[in-house]
């Protein structure tokens, strides 16, 4: 049986996809299956992927081609295609390091009773790169209520735990559909942490969690609150207080990147709403952000 399963959903990436693809190429470990679901790009992707996978003449590579659904819906099509003992995600316009999957493997099977582990990873900006902080903690369960730390790519998840669960394919959530299966998961999971820096999320200007509006920035937080609410495990688990931080924080998200857009006015009303719920937001790292891009 295949070790991993590596899902990369695409939509419109044919510009930036050549270096994710050239980073699984060049992975040491060589036990994986690779899935590339493309969510109905318009921009050549498709003919792109299926060239480089001849051209290397790559074996376990397999493209198909779905209508657009969003990423939710395209990492569960991959899902439910895969093999693999453990199941892992690429976005198409982030990068994996050479040792990404072989120190994945080694942590597994080192440590059979781990079904949820996390893979650490750097931020890479135009200015260089920045770590993300870590809890000194073996297990990331608590610190994954406080903000959606954990990158898809950087999750390895036993098969058999998608029997349970899966990526919520609604639109309206669609940016927070991985934070709502981490919460979700951690309910029953422990999730482990290899904390040596095995990939980086690549910032740039077109990256999705740039382009959402006013109302679907409160939607998809309204709808993240509604989802944990109807989670009988995780209010028996985390109650109402958890779930009232979370929305707050995801308004509080929502205010930072509306302000980044220059919609000042809807970013402060946001990030009042959100202080209204969590009083605490007023003494996060987001805040300065918030203030820092306010004042200049």
């Amino acid at each position: 049986m295949i070790f991993f399963s590596l899902i990369i959903p695409t939509y419109n990436r044919v510009h930036l996809i050549t270096k994710t693809l050239e980073s699984v190429r060049c992975q040491t470990f060589k036990d994986v299956e690779v899935i590339i679901i493309d969510d109905g790009s318009t921009d050549g992707t498709g003919e792109h992927i299926n060239h480089y996978i001849q051209k290397h003449e790559l074996r376990g590579w397999y493209y198909t081609r779905t209508n657009n659904c969003e990423r939710g819906a395209a990492r569960n099509t991959g899902i439910r295609m895969a093999t693999g003992q453990f199941i892992t995600f690429l976005d198409s316009d982030d990068l994996i390091y050479e040792t990404h999957l072989q120190k994945a493997h080694d942590y597994l099977s080192s440590k059979e009773q781990v079904k949820v582990l996390h893979s650490a990873y750097e931020i890479q900006t135009h200015n260089g790169t920045r770590k993300i902080h870590y809890k000194k903690t073996l297990l990331l369960n608590k610190q994954v209520l406080d903000g959606n730390l954990l990158s898809c790519f950087g999750m390895f998840i036993q098969k058999a735990v998608f029997d349970q669960t899966m990526f919520n394919e609604n639109r309206k959530l669609s940016g927070s559909e991985d934070w709502l299966l981490w919460l979700k998961l951690s309910v029953h999971y422990d999730i482990y942490l290899q904390n040596e820096i095995t990939g980086c999320l690549v910032e740039h200007s077109e990256r999705s969690v740039l382009n959402f509006t006013p109302v679907q920035l409160r939607e998809r937080a309204s709808m993240m609150r509604e989802q944990l609410q109807n989670d009988t495990g995780f209010m028996h688990k985390y109650g109402q207080k958890t779930v009232t931080n979370i929305y707050a924080h995801m308004l509080s998200y929502g205010a930072l990147h509306l302000i980044l857009s220059k919609n000042k006015r809807q970013g402060v009303y946001l990030f009042g709403k959100a202080v209204s719920h969590n009083y605490k937001e007023l003494f996060s790292k987001r805040t300065v952000g918030i203030l820092k891009h306010l004042l200049f």
